[in-house]
C-alpha cells in the first residue's frame, strides 16, 4: 500500500513546484532578450550593438542555462546555435569594415595614378576624342602593312559625318582635327569618332588600330573608377594604353 503524504512533504513539493515554474518564467524572460539580440544582428546598422553586447549576450545566455526548468531543460544545439551565429555575424560585419578600409585605400592609390598622369601626352583604346573651342581632337592609327589607300571619316555624336578625307597611305600616323567641317564651318565641343578604311593594292581591307591621343588635363574618380579627361572627353583609366614620350608624324585634317 502506497503511504501517504505527510503535510510536510506536500509543502516541500509545493516548493519546488513553485521554484521549477519561477525558473521558467525567468528562462522565458532570458530567452525573448536574446531573441531582441538576435534581431539587432539583423541590422545593417547595428555594428555598435553588436560589440557593445556581445557581453550581455554571453551573461544573458549563461543565466538562461543556470535557470532553465529541469522539467523543461533548453536544447545543447539550441544555445549553441545562438552562440555561432552571434559570432558569424560580429564577425561578417568587422569583414565588410575591412574590406570598406581596403577598398578606400585601392581607391586612393588609383586616384594618385592617374592623377601622376597629368600633363602628359597619352593614348586610349577608343576612337572617340573629344573637341573643344581651343583644342583640336586627336586620334592615332597604326597598321601591320603598307596600305595602298587610306580613307578617313570623323562623324558626331549622333553618327553625323562631320568631313571625309583620303589620307597619304602610311603604316602610322596621327590626326589632328579642329573641328573643321567638309562645308568650312566649326564643329561644336563634343566628342567625335574617327573611322578608316585601308586597303591593299588588290582591294582588300586591311585591320588596323585606331586610338584616342591627346594631353591628360584631370583625373577623378567616379562611380568607383578612376577617369582622365583629355579635351574634355572622359577615359576610364583602364582604357589607357600608352604615355607617349616621342610621336609619330601629325596628319592636319
Amino acid at each position: 500500500m502506497t503511504a501517504p503524504i505527510s503535510t510536510s512533504d506536500a509543502s516541500s513539493v509545493a516548493e519546488k513546484v513553485a521554484a521549477q515554474k519561477a525558473a521558467a518564467q525567468k528562462a522565458a524572460v532570458d530567452r525573448a532578450a536574446l531573441d531582441k539580440i538576435g534581431d539587432a544582428t539583423a541590422a545593417p546598422e547595428s555594428k555598435p550593438v553588436i560589440s557593445a553586447d556581445f557581453n550581455m549576450f554571453l551573461k544573458l545566455l549563461t543565466s538562461q542555462i543556470q535557470n532553465q526548468n529541469p522539467l523543461s531543460p533548453m536544447d545543447t544545439a539550441q544555445f549553441t546555435n545562438q552562440l555561432v551565429q552571434f559570432a558569424q555575424t560580429e564577425q561578417s560585419i568587422q569583414q565588410n569594415s575591412t574590406l570598406k578600409t581596403i577598398l578606400a585605400k585601392l581607391t586612393s592609390q588609383e586616384l594618385a595614378q592617374a592623377s601622376s598622369y597629368i600633363g602628359r601626352e597619352a593614348r586610349f583604346d577608343t576612337q572617340v576624342a573629344g573637341l573643344t573651342a581651343d583644342k583640336p581632337a586627336n586620334w592615332s592609327y597604326q597598321y601591320s602593312q603598307m596600305p595602298a589607300t587610306l580613307l578617313a571619316e570623323i562623324k558626331d555624336s549622333r553618327g553625323s559625318v562631320m568631313k571625309t578625307m583620303a589620307l597619304s597611305p602610311a603604316t602610322k600616323g596621327k590626326i589632328v582635327w579642329d573641328g573643321t567641317s567638309a562645308l568650312g564651318s566649326k564643329a561644336t565641343e563634343g566628342n567625335y569618332t574617327l573611322s578608316l578604311v585601308a586597303k591593299d593594292v588588290n582591294g582588300a581591307t586591311i585591320n588596323g588600330a585606331i586610338t584616342a591621343a591627346g594631353t591628360i588635363t584631370s583625373a577623378m574618380m567616379l562611380d568607383g573608377r578612376a577617369i582622365v579627361t583629355v579635351n574634355g572627353a572622359n577615359y576610364p583609366l583602364d582604357a589607357l594604353l600608352s604615355i607617349d614620350n616621342a610621336g609619330a608624324a601629325n596628319i592636319m585634317a
